[in-house]
């Protein structure tokens, strides 16, 4: 009879036990952080200026919500000058980032993997609560029905009277006599009862457990996470501080093409045939797609910046702007990383990668076409008679790139012939032009004459 009192009291303590509630809070701008790490941890070359302000404004949201990510990018920012001071040194790490940041890509995918595992685990066990419970209450309720018949005898008006206690001795033997005229099926719900609220007991421990290992594992995530961004913002900040010295750097490279004298001689055994192109009559777009990753004539991050960059995938077709020929052709560079020099020792200028010059007549005018970071195999060859809107190449990533694109510069030369210009070419790679600082006197917006620079935009937009 004691053993039941036991039972009933403790019984009634433990279903008087309520569960707490587990609550996640997620960002109402940015709460799907799959999308917006997959985005913004690419290379700059494949996003859009729009996609990089967001990009910005994401990691600056996610520096706010996470004191460790705003502590690492403080300390990036502080090596900033060190950087500047050695641009070349910290542009060969550069190439390693993407290695890097596919290793975290894989912990974030494993790790979610996981997450899902635990996440189904949680459910399951929920389930076997929720119906557990089911079955307490059942049982609970026939208790309750059983030991309010026998209020008669014990003269007591509620249920809960049982668990507070007795109120005198002689109360207490009332319900002591009460509980004797509980039968032996009683007895055996008591007990049924018993097992269920233990094996609850169980299950909530395992829930509780599973929830601390899914918290971990999302917050692992999240610590993946924030050092993929850390990553990318170091990265980037190597990208800025070496765009402000890249034309610099381009400048100290070759700037005459090494093969001129073989060039001049295929350009004169083909001299009657380009006798016979015709002027074209407007400008043809060179990248059909592409959207445009940084403008002429300075990089937003600063830094001189002489063409403008069609940032599309790799292996998209890249065509002639208007009839004319290849005046040199430069092959051989594989993917390239942001410091690679790539370029020059295969013909063409320093970093350019794989790279056409064509030489065209657009609306009466001459003009030469610059386009580097070519796929490796892609360029025309020297000496290629082209007409608008031919293949002349696909977009790569080959020398000074961080990421698929297309570089494209424009150079105004007059009013003469192809024929009398190519055959006559001095091989400099910047037409005459300049390089770096020095090129920024020759815009013809400026009202710079022959030969002198054209705003790619001007004629391509963007």
């Amino acid at each position: 009879m004691k053993k039941l009192l036991r039972i009933l009291i403790a019984s009634a303590l433990m279903i008087a036990v309520i569960p707490g509630t587990y609550v996640y809070a997620e960002g109402e701008d940015y709460s799907n952080t799959d999308y917006w790490n997959n985005l913004c941890t690419q290379s700059d070359s494949s996003l859009s200026s729009e996609q990089k302000a967001s990009c910005t404004a994401y990691m600056t949201y996610m520096s706010q919500q996470s004191s460790s990510l705003q502590e690492q990018l403080a300390d990036i920012e502080s090596q900033r000058a060190a950087i500047a001071a050695n641009v070349k040194e910290y542009a060969a790490k550069v190439q390693d980032y993407s290695n890097q940041a596919s290793a975290l890509n894989d912990d974030i995918a494993d790790l979610n993997g996981q997450i899902s595992v635990k996440e189904a685990e949680i459910t399951a066990k929920q389930e076997e609560i929720d119906a557990t419970q089911e079955q307490i209450d059942t049982i609970q309720t026939k208790l309750k029905t059983r030991i309010e018949s026998q209020q008669s005898t014990m003269r007591l008006n509620q249920y809960l009277d049982i668990m507070m206690g007795a109120k005198s001795f002689s109360d207490l033997i009332r319900i002591m006599n009460g509980l004797s005229d509980i039968t032996n099926f009683d007895q055996n719900t008591w007990d049924q009862l018993s097992v269920l609220i233990e094996q609850q007991n169980k299950d909530k421990e395992e829930l509780e457990t599973a929830k601390a290992e899914l918290d971990t594992a999302k917050q692992s995530v999240v610590d993946k996470q924030n050092e993929l961004l850390a990553l990318k913002y170091q990265a980037q900040i190597v990208e800025e501080e070496y765009r402000k010295q890249q034309a610099e750097l381009e400048a100290e490279g070759n700037r005459i093409a090494a093969n001129i004298d073989a060039i001049r001689e295929q350009i004169t055994s083909i001299s009657n045939a380009l006798n016979e192109v015709a002027t074209s009559a407007g400008w043809t777009y060179p990248v059909p797609g592409a959207s445009i990753s940084a403008n002429t004539w300075y990089y937003s991050s600063g830094g001189i910046h002489l063409g403008e960059d069609f940032a599309a995938s790799q292996g998209t077709s890249v065509l002639a702007v208007g009839n004319g020929v290849v005046i040199n052709s430069a092959d051989g560079c594989p993917y390239g990383y942001l410091g690679s020099s790539c370029g020059n020792s295969n013909g063409g200028s320093w970093g350019g990668g794989n790279q056409v010059y064509l030489l065209t007549s657009i609306n009466g005018s001459l003009y030469a076409v610059k386009y580097l970071h070519l796929l490796a195999g892609s360029p025309a060859a020297t000496g290629t008679i082209v007409s608008a809107g031919t293949v002349i190449g696909q977009v790569g990533s080959s020398g000074n790139s961080s990421g698929p694109h297309c570089h494209i510069e424009v150079f105004y030369l007059g009013t003469g012939s192809l024929t009398s210009y190519a055959t006559s070419w001095n091989g400099d790679l910047a037409f005459g032009c300049g390089w770096a600082a020095a090129a920024l006197s020759k815009l013809c917006e400026n009202g710079a004459s022959a030969p002198c620079r054209v705003k790619p935009e001007s004629v391509f937009g963007g």
